[in-house]
């Protein structure tokens, strides 16, 4: 018979429910949870017991090398005298305090002088040890001695005992400068600074800490559980509803209302699923916005295209395109059309004088000078070379040389104060739709170039204008 068939749907159910959560994400996060925050607990605990450990025997260190000081200051002058009552009176004074166990004095030779122990065994092995009482430390720096049957755990050390010497007026400067004949050695003083409390206190406290840690980690596991719990049950009822959306039910919406992260992604799930049905118009209208984004950098682009890189006016080609359109309108409305072309005298001679450095910032200088006279409608190319060559609509001959005049007058401001140590000077021809013989837009162009020969050939630095006879 058939063990699973003979158990009820509710069992079965029941049992499955079971194994999902002992292996889903909830048992898991809560194992992690709690896991990570035993490890962080026990890692805080040994570095607050490592660090009050350090620091309390740095500072009983230091306290007891402070107290072995100031004991040898203390008793230099008793010492000096050789006054034995006094030094173990001092013994005996300092022996009171609970934090001193023993004090003793020696001689330079190692002989005990004066002594006061609280443990008779203790001070009975002192008088006896002598010399290697002292010998046996190191001058000034605690050393720890743990505790055993005859004494508690305490630090010894031992000081010398130094009294200044004054010098004398009349034992010279040489004698004066001599540092180490100045300080006399007189003898020792030992001592031992009780750290069985601090020890215990130290180890009380690892006690407090350590039931702290185990008390905080049983109260994280039915609290990680609930946390875990909480986060995970939404989760699971987003994964439904989004398993259910993906089998085609498009109107499966998250029943989750919350205002945590989880509520704003079941949020943005409902969102998603409201905006399933505009993605197409979404769609067009990005692909349109594309389109005008490649629309306007291929302007750019084309505008980068049709200027002269150097001077940053458009190129010839652009030019002649411009001169075509504005001569048709020029004609169809019967507006006036002028054209300059302008030159710099003697170019090559101070391009070859000055260096191509001097050549190229007297051509920027140039079109940034014309540019700075024309109107917005105006249009200026660098035609090749040291040449120029600018359209003007609805602009007369009259105008046009107007025109030139201030801009040949700014050209020669602007040298002498940005170039003085270059000499130049402006040739400039103009042809107009009414008064020269313009047959197509290249005409135009012609026209102004033989007055700006004939200006050229007059000697140069002048203005011409170009009649239907030839320049004038």
């Amino acid at each position: 018979m058939n063990t699973s068939e003979s158990k009820p749907p509710g069992t079965l159910c029941l049992r499955r429910r079971f194994a999902e959560a002992l292996l889903g994400l909830q048992s898991r996060a809560t194992c992690g949870v709690v896991s990570l925050t035993f490890v962080m607990v026990a890692l805080v605990c040994w570095l607050f017991v490592q660090m009050t450990g350090n620091l309390t025997g740095r500072l009983q260190r230091q306290q007891c090398a402070e107290l072995s000081a100031v004991l040898a200051q203390a008793a230099a002058d008793a010492m000096d005298r050789g006054d034995v009552h006094a030094l173990d009176t001092l013994a005996h004074q300092f022996t009171g305090l609970d934090s001193l166990p023993f004090v003793t004095f020696f001689d330079t030779a190692g002989q005990v002088v004066a002594t006061a122990d609280v443990n008779s065994a203790r001070l009975r092995r002192t008088l006896a040890e002598g010399r290697a009482a002292v010998g046996g430390n190191t001058l000034g720096t605690p050393t720890f001695v743990p505790a055993s049957e005859q004494s508690s755990a305490h630090l010894d050390v031992t000081y010398p005992i130094n009294k200044w010497l004054s010098v004398s007026p009349n034992e010279g400067l040489a004698e004066e400068s001599s540092v180490p004949n100045r300080m006399k050695l007189l003898g020792y003083v030992r001592l031992g600074l009780n750290v069985e409390r601090s020890m215990n206190e130290l180890s009380s406290a690892l006690d407090l800490v350590s039931g702290t840690a185990i008390l905080i980690a049983i109260v994280t596991v039915p609290l990680g559980f609930f946390i875990v719990r909480y986060i995970v049950e939404p989760i699971n009822e987003l994964s439904d509803v989004t398993n259910d959306f993906a089998s085609g039910n498009l109107s499966a919406r998250s029943r989750v209302r919350r205002s945590d992260e989880i509520g704003k992604l079941a949020g943005a799930f409902n969102h998603m699923a409201d905006l399933h049905e505009r993605n197409h118009t979404q769609l067009v209208s990005l692909n349109a916005e594309l389109e005008e984004r490649v629309g306007r950098r291929t302007q750019q682009l084309r505008e980068l295209a049709s200027r002269d890189p150097l001077t940053g006016l458009y190129n010839r080609r652009h030019f002649s395109e411009v001169l075509t359109r504005r001569l048709a309108e020029a004609r169809r409305y019967d507006t006036p059309l002028s054209c300059l072309m302008l030159d710099l005298d003697d170019f090559k001679q101070a391009n070859d004088t000055h260096g191509h450095q001097a050549g190229d910032e007297l051509l920027i200088l140039t079109a940034l000078t014309i540019s700075s006279q024309l109107r917005a409608a105006d249009v200026a190319a660098r035609f090749g070379g040291d040449e120029f060559v600018v359209l003007l609509p609805q602009t007369t001959l009259h105008r046009a040389h107007t025109l030139s005049e201030r801009i040949s007058e700014k050209l020669s401001i602007g040298v002498r104060e940005q170039l003085p140590r270059v000499k130049l000077t402006l040739s400039i021809g103009i042809s107009s739709l009414d008064e020269a013989d313009v047959d197509d837009p290249e005409d135009l162009i012609r026209a102004a170039d033989r007055a700006l020969y004939a200006a050229k050939s007059d000697g140069k630095n002048r203005i011409n204008t170009a009649t239907a006879t030839g320049a004038a």
